[in-house]
């Protein structure tokens, strides 16, 4: 989740992911708020009908558009044993990627980071929140702590914990918070830096990050869009398993605790809204895949310049997936940008790529 000084925002999950998306401390939201429809094809589902890899969109200089990801890609990490550096180097890759900028290490946001990371595993706890009297209480909340470790304009958190075996390696624990929507959106806002946390013992493992900005300026233009999987993506996993909280699937509470369709985000920058979402993803055979949307419309708690749409079911394994988004962008200045954006991304021959969603069946769920 993210906030300013002056109104506590839930961009993904500050407070539940600070709060409930990531079990405490991790960008999420002060709670969630759930539709009403338990079909797969929900009043929140966005199925719009024959989106092809042929279609073609009209813009004007007015509208919004797709940021360009890298020309060269930076390879992910793999497991080094040290989940901070391992944590560090897959969100500066991942945002790198995406055609972002990567975050350099704050002392203050460090030093927040790891103090709740501590104050999890000495409790055997999770989420966002700490309790006044607890071993390493540091601040109640996520802005408590941070603010009282400098000056920041924006701030964010994303955490996950559990026991030890509920993460298979040193990377696990970052792209767990990653592949969940909600947390990914934090991950991938425009802050200016960050600090990553990480404390374990044989019982109890926890990761965090806190993120935060020291200007009001925003570092995507006004009309920029951030979307996952990126455009071009290659080897995107296939499926994940819906156990965020907040929960993509609040309205449809059968998918919840299940394996979906791996979820599509896209963002503006800070101080933007935007409205009237629609999402339509086909794959090549011009297949529609009905996804359930959440919007800062439908989800208004933890979603104000972000929208994200999680499939029922997972993808296919090497399969071209195009994605079609529509809605509005309305930027700080109260101006308006149309949104009609097309991608494609590819699926992984494996159909799965991130070892965060494997084995899920065979030991411990993470905490959000």
């Amino acid at each position: 989740m993210r906030f300013s000084k002056f109104r506590f925002e839930a961009v993904a999950l500050f407070a539940t992911a600070l709060l409930a998306a990531c079990g405490g401390g991790g960008g999420g939201s002060d709670g969630s708020s759930s539709a009403s429809s338990n079909s797969s094809s929900g009043s929140n589902a966005t199925t719009a009908t024959t989106t092809t890899t042929n279609t073609t969109t009209t813009t004007s200089t007015n509208s919004a558009i797709l940021i360009t990801p890298a020309s060269q890609l930076t390879s992910m990490p793999t497991a080094s044993g040290n989940a901070s550096a391992d944590g560090t180097a897959y969100i500066n890759a991942m945002r790198k990627n995406v055609g972002l900028s990567a975050l350099p290490s704050n002392a203050g946001l460090a030093t927040a980071s790891s103090d709740h990371a501590t104050y999890l595993v000495d409790n055997q706890a999770y989420g966002h929140t700490e309790t006044a009297g607890n071993p390493g209480f540091t601040g109640a909340d996520p802005q408590t702590r941070i603010e009282a470790e400098g000056s920041f304009t924006m701030m964010g958190e994303v955490v996950v914990a559990g026991q030890p075996a509920a993460f298979s390696d040193s990377v696990s624990p970052v792209e767990t918070l990653f592949d969940a929507p909600f947390h990914r959106i934090v991950m991938l806002d425009d802050f200016t830096s960050m600090g990553v946390g990480y404390m374990a013992n044989a019982n109890w493992e926890a990761f965090n990050i806190d993120f935060g900005s020291t200007t009001t300026d925003t570092t995507l233009s006004s009309k920029s869009l951030v979307a996952y999987p990126f455009p071009g993506e290659q080897g995107v996993p296939t499926s994940w398993f819906a156990n965020e909280d907040p929960n993509p699937f609040a309205s449809a509470t059968q998918y919840e605790m299940t394996t979906v369709g791996y979820p599509v985000t896209i963002q503006s920058a800070f101080g933007s809204t935007l409205s009237s979402m629609s999402f339509t993803i086909t794959a090549t055979n011009g297949t529609n895949i009905p996804c359930l949307a959440q919007t800062p419309q439908t989800t208004p708690n933890e979603l104000s310049n972000a929208a994200l749409c999680a499939p029922y079911s997972p993808l296919a394994a090497s399969t071209t997936y195009t994605v079609h988004v529509t809605g509005t962008l309305t930027d700080s200045s109260s101006q308006t940008h149309p949104i009609d954006v097309l991608w494609t991304f590819t699926t992984a021959a494996s159909g799965v790529s991130h070892n965060a969603t494997q084995g899920l069946t065979s030991r411990p769920l993470p905490k959000f």
